[in-house]
């Protein structure tokens, strides 16, 4: 057997600009740089670069585990299928695949056959909006949540909202801690502070866009969000101070109203049943599953 051809590493800052180029028409949250950059411990995320095209591979003890379909500007998707498979029996590891969309799904049942099982976990699904429905709530099926930002509105009269930049970092890290502290802390937590931290630190370097809410002169909200690719935006991070939970719709509209895009990827629900409706209530344009594969090798 020949040698693989993908050599797998961590991912790095620089290989932002790189991978950057090769994502276009693509929704998924995964694929987002700072998801890759920032989620690489918890998912164990390597990547390799070769001839244009990106090949991920998961090992960390969550929900992803093993590799996911090769992105990019493939001239032969079945060699690109080819090259997961050599590194995977190269290495002694099981030929899994995560992350699949139904067409990815298709392309291996294609080439695989029977020798190919599938899994659907609802909870790994991107929800995509319309920005336009989230930044002006058209309609009646957005009715109630106009009432919503308009008690708020009532409530608060001295709110603003302010783009993320040198002069306000510290106040979107105040928002990301103090939310912290209002949970029942678990070790998930902790790890979602630090991703946010650094993603507000390095947030030139990834590509990262946030917004800050305001409540006279206080700062209670934030949201941080990146291009997965022109048209598709995805938003990592939103979250409030503990005694203004009810800011959550706030920010979401004011973020929308500031991207330059056509959809929002708001990521999954991770089978949470309140976030589940949460995101439901929004009206997705639609819902971007994501399916796992075992292929059994002969």
């Amino acid at each position: 057997m020949d040698k693989s051809v993908l050599t797998f590493s961590s991912p790095e800052l620089k290989d932002y600009s790189t991978i950057k180029e090769l994502l276009f028409h693509v929704e998924q949250s995964d694929l987002a740089f700072p998801n890759l950059y920032l989620l690489q411990k918890k998912y164990g995320t390597q990547i390799a670069l070769h001839r244009n095209c990106l090949y991920r591979h998961f090992s960390g003890t969550g929900r992803l585990q093993g590799y996911a379909f090769p992105v990019g500007k493939i001239d032969d998707v079945e060699k690109a299928l080819f090259h997961v498979e050599q590194h995977a029996r190269e290495h002694g590891n099981p030929l899994l695949y995560c992350l699949l969309t139904e067409e990815n799904a298709r392309v291996l049942q294609q080439i695989y056959g029977e020798t190919i099982t599938f899994q659907n976990d609802p909870g790994d699904a991107d929800y995509l909006y319309k920005r336009s429905d989230l930044a002006e709530l058209p309609g009646t099926i957005f009715h109630k949540k106009r009432n919503h930002l308009a008690r708020f509105y009532r409530s608060y009269p001295e709110w603003k909202f302010e783009q993320l930049d040198t002069k306000n970092e510290a106040d979107a890290l105040f928002i990301a801690r103090a939310w912290v502290q209002g949970q029942e802390v678990q070790e998930a937590h902790l790890h979602e502070l630090n991703a946010i931290e650094k993603a507000i630190n390095l947030r030139n370097e990834l590509g990262i866009i946030g917004g800050i809410l305001y409540v006279e002169q206080r700062p209670v909200a934030m949201s941080l969000a990146s291009y997965i690719s022109p048209i598709v935006a995805d938003i990592h991070y939103e979250k409030c101070t503990p005694e203004y939970r009810d800011a959550y719709p706030v920010i979401n509209q004011e973020m929308a109203k500031m991207l330059p895009c056509t959809l929002i990827n708001r990521e999954e629900d991770l089978n949470i049943p309140g976030l589940r409706q949460a995101k439901l209530s929004y009206k997705p344009d639609h819902i971007l599953q994501k399916l796992k594969a075992t292929i059994t090798l002969c």
